[in-house]
């Protein structure tokens, strides 16, 4: 059914749809459609959880999640983002500092990250322990 539905639809049932259309239309080719379901107020912080560990392909998707204060608010989204290359480095790096001495040392030996956040997560534990 989502494949038949025009632009304009999709856009519209990503902003006012179940969660059962957001998983559908979050994965659309077009960045507007996949965009507007992050600004569908019905979508909750599992789901964006999900999202971020589910490896999103659109770099839009990340920057409006980082751009939501209220969502960045809790740890595992932060945590998750941190862990996902895609990203942007800078908010990955703010977000390093505000993660407890664990998960910066697992954070610091993991080979699924940029060597950037890698080396930042070793040097703040290095910080820590003085």
């Amino acid at each position: 059914m989502a494949q038949l539905m025009g632009i304009g639809e999709k856009i519209k049932m990503a902003l006012s749809g179940d969660k059962e259309w957001r998983s559908i239309l979050v994965k659309d080719a077009n960045k507007l459609v996949s965009g507007s379901v992050i600004k569908n107020p019905r979508i909750t912080d599992g789901e964006i959880l999900t999202l971020i560990k589910g490896g999103i392909q659109n770099d839009e998707i990340m920057r409006l999640i980082c751009a939501n204060k209220e969502w960045i608010k809790n740890y595992n989204i932060r945590k998750a983002l941190v862990e996902n290359n895609r990203t942007p480095v800078q908010s990955a790096i703010r977000y390093l500092g505000t993660m407890s001495e664990k998960d910066l040392a697992q954070l610091a030996k993991s080979k699924n990250i940029g060597t950037v956040i890698s080396t930042m997560a070793k040097r703040m534990l290095l910080n820590k322990k003085r």
